[in-house]
């Protein structure tokens, strides 16, 4: 019995190496889904946002008697929204004279996403 004693502390520290070994590895699994997952309810937010945006340009210019300046609504969830009249001129309003021409960019935590309408 003298030469035994220890060894069931060599096998405890064995055995909580392999329990490390199986919690390491399952986290490297599941942490890359785990933040897949979280940009794509981002991106699903971002795309809302512009959509929301466009969908407010529309009735802004479709509104009989068109206001001289109906700002851009804000957005309650914290993304945010920049409106583009072509490619170039960001527009403060949705207001236009000459039709519709916009894309819409709308992010939320990092995570971007664009929609354009035209007539």
């Amino acid at each position: 019995m003298n030469n035994q004693k220890g060894s069931i502390l060599i096998f405890s520290v064995l055995i909580m190496g392999v329990i490390l070994t199986m919690t390491l590895s399952l986290g490297n699994i599941f942490l890359p889904r785990l933040r897949t997952a979280t940009e794509a309810v981002n991106s699903t937010l971002a795309g809302y946002a512009a959509d929301s945006a466009l969908e407010w340009c529309l009735y802004v210019n479709r509104k009989n008697p068109v206001p001289a300046s109906t700002p851009l609504p804000t957005l309650d969830n914290g993304s945010t929204v920049v409106v583009y009249r072509g490619n170039t001129t960001v527009l403060a309003d949705c207001y236009e004279n000459t039709g519709l021409n916009h894309r819409a960019v709308g992010t939320y935590r990092g995570v971007t996403r664009s929609f354009t309408i035209s007539e």
